[in-house]
């Protein structure tokens, strides 16, 4: 794809010129293309049509993002020069957050210990669960993790419930973004 720079004949144009080559503008940038060619007389693959639903609801969700004016402004926030705050949301869509680690070192199965799980995002956890499970697989308890004020990749869960037998216990974390995607990632002890 060529990029057209300083040229005031073609900047902004847009379209395909006798089905040969297409105009793209995104932002400032106009760029030139070869013009696509789709077969029609080919039956898409059970791939090719679940990425197009995915797609599909992707753009869906971007549209509504664009539709709030609260939530299109945090996503054109996040955009970079030549992105739309529907870039944003409908990459956010097709991006789950990733819990990179939980950090057990202050759990000691006593109510009031932490337990420390690092999650991101590509735009943002609104959310991160952290359950802990005895070794035979029993819901000990559940509950949401704080925030870190200051490290915004850190979420602080503090234990309610006292847990007697570390060994064997297994701990979820799961990690929310704004689409609703998780991202999980467990510890057993």
């Amino acid at each position: 794809m060529a990029k057209i720079t300083e040229n005031l004949l073609v900047k902004k144009a847009r379209g395909n010129v006798a089905k040969q080559f297409v105009y793209r503008t995104r932002g400032n940038d106009t760029h030139i293309t070869k013009m696509p060619h789709i077969r029609k007389d080919l039956q898409p693959t059970q791939g090719q049509d679940d990425q197009r639903s995915l797609f599909a609801s992707a753009s869906l969700y971007a549209q509504g993002a664009n539709s709030d004016p609260t939530l299109k402004a945090l996503y054109q926030k996040k955009a970079s020069p030549g992105r739309t705050a529907f870039n944003i949301a409908f990459r956010d869509y097709l991006k789950a957050p990733e819990v990179s680690k939980i950090i057990t070192a202050q759990y000691t199965g006593v109510a009031g210990s932490a337990i420390v799980v690092a999650a991101k995002d590509d735009f943002r956890v609104t959310k991160v669960t952290v359950s802990i499970h005895a070794a035979g697989g029993a819901l000990i308890e559940q509950g949401d993790a704080v925030l870190n004020p200051i490290n915004r990749e850190q979420w602080t869960y503090t234990a309610t419930h006292a847990n007697a037998a570390l060994a064997g216990t297994k701990i979820i974390a799961t990690a929310f973004d704004l689409p609703g995607n998780t991202g999980t990632l467990d510890v057993t002890l």
